[in-house]
């Protein structure tokens, strides 16, 4: 822009403004007690707007809209009235002065804008409008047909590790066994092709990619191509129960995407759903394949039955039980539009934009103590960082703790069990040559279509190595 010369014409828009502008206006003793409406067209003019009128006219009990333009004869000016019990008076015009029904159907119009004006900053002032909540589908195939699935998914699984110019069918095999609503057939095929690692590997990696990179094509023919990202997130509650839906999760998609630097035009979408650990787990995260479809479409995904998994987490609630959460907030970025390497140099950028509003939006909805929102990354690059330096800070204290009060760590050795309710290693530590345990925690198995327990025991095994304390395995007994 430059300066605008003193002496120039003044040039204005070439768009009207709205017809009918309502607002406050200040007096000598500060904001007045009446709204003012400004018509801007012809008739132009400015009154006062006032609510809770009750004057009576012709009509004014009956149930469809009715108003009436009347003269105060003691004041000797006009005024309008209507049944919804608004007022216009003290009207000053600019120009030619319209007749009494001229001005009635003006102010009319002026209402029917009012009235839907407050019926919007109603619905915002109450908060997000929930949108539909879509439940996976959750239907267990009879044996026989579950059978003929397990077997089509390992066969093109083998031959994709044979040929790879069978990979589409593959993937088309595992889109089918992944969104058919029966877990148990991928988890049943991968387990099939144990003894043939070649082919297993080809099958997890093939399932992995359609989660982390899935392609969409809507309706009209369009295919959209989203990377599937994550921040991880840490909470404490004093409370039992994890509520997992936050509708007002939406607000932190400009600012996350705008921290990102992502192009104006590109799409990133938030999950308002958290998914956990045992979330995750349960499902073999399996349901992540229908994440991108149901956001898409401009719905919330729901991995169990809102209504009744609502009943639960309150009931779960009224229990004291101190707990550490771990848990993911997806999200959808448009592909080729959020390298890597940027995402790692503006992480600090994106988490202090969107803390404050995350955490008001998951406070609003669970309390929750001490939190720690971690830097955003692709799906499973999220998934085993997180789990990796939660599971490191979670025995680094409690090794700490017991190191306090047993005069160091010299004497420590640890004792781990499998705890596959826990989704990982029970982990005990204690004084060599005492049989009473001193602390204990959990050492949890990244989530993931196939988790890797040996990959977790090597884990902890390096991590204790370091800290210069020995491991050794306890068997569960089966009864």
């Amino acid at each position: 822009m430059k300066p605008h010369p003193r002496n120039a014409r003044i040039k204005g828009s070439a768009l009207l403004p709205n017809r009918f502008i309502f607002g406050d206006a200040l007096d000598a003793s500060g904001l007045e007690s009446c709204e003012y409406l400004v018509h801007t067209e012809a008739p132009a003019f400015v009154c006062r707007l006032i609510g809770n009128d009750d004057t009576d006219f012709d009509e004014r009990d009956q149930d469809d809209f009715a108003s009436a333009v009347l003269f105060d004869e003691d004041s000797g000016v006009t005024v309008y009235v209507c049944n919804p019990g608004f007022r216009l008076f003290d009207f000053t015009f600019q120009g030619d002065v319209p007749t009494a029904s001229r001005l009635q159907a003006v102010c009319d119009e002026a209402m029917t804008v009012y009235m839907s004006l407050q019926d919007i900053y109603a619905e915002r002032d109450a908060g997000f409008k929930l949108r539909e909540m879509r439940i996976g589908p959750d239907k267990p195939l009879p044996p026989a047909e579950r059978s003929e699935a397990i077997a089509t998914l390992t066969d093109a699984a083998r031959d994709a590790s044979a040929n790879p110019m069978s990979q589409l069918r593959l993937m088309a095999a595992v889109q089918q066994a992944m969104g058919s609503g029966d877990r148990a057939v991928f988890t049943e095929a991968q387990l099939a092709l144990n003894k043939e690692r070649e082919a297993r590997n080809v099958l997890l990696n093939c399932a992995r990619d359609s989660l982390a990179f899935p392609e969409l094509v809507r309706p009209d023919g369009s295919i959209l191509s989203f990377d599937l990202w994550a921040l991880p997130f840490a909470f404490s509650r004093t409370q039992g129960g994890v509520w997992w839906h936050f509708p007002q999760l939406e607000r932190i998609e400009p600012l996350l995407a705008d921290a990102l630097e992502l192009p104006e035009k590109a799409i990133l979408w938030v999950s308002p759903t958290l998914f956990t650990v045992e979330m995750l787990n349960e499902h073999a995260c399996q349901d992540l394949v229908h994440l991108a479809s149901v956001m898409d479409a401009g719905c919330d995904y729901a991995p169990f039955d809102p209504d009744a998994a609502r009943a639960t987490y309150e009931a779960s609630s009224r229990a004291h039980d101190p707990q550490l959460v771990l848990c993911w907030i997806p999200f959808l970025v448009e592909r080729g539009t959020l390298p890597l390497a940027q995402a790692r140099r503006l992480a600090r950028q994106a988490l202090d934009a969107v803390m404050p509003e995350m955490a008001e939006a998951i406070g609003g909805d669970m309390p929750y103590g001490e939190a720690e929102l971690f830097a955003p990354l692709p799906w499973w690059e999220a998934l085993e960082t997180a789990v990796h330096g939660w599971n490191r800070k979670r025995l680094g204290l409690t090794v700490a703790l017991v190191a306090s009060q047993e005069g160091g760590l010299d004497e420590l050795e640890a004792i781990a069990e499998y705890a596959p309710d826990q989704h990982g290693y029970q982990v005990a530590l204690k004084v060599r040559g005492k049989e009473t345990i001193s602390a204990r925690t959990v050492w949890l198995m990244v989530p993931d279509l196939a988790p890797d327990r040996e990959c977790a025991w090597q884990d902890l095994a390096d991590c204790l190595r370091e800290a210069g304390i020995p491991l050794s395995e306890r068997l569960a007994r089966l009864h």
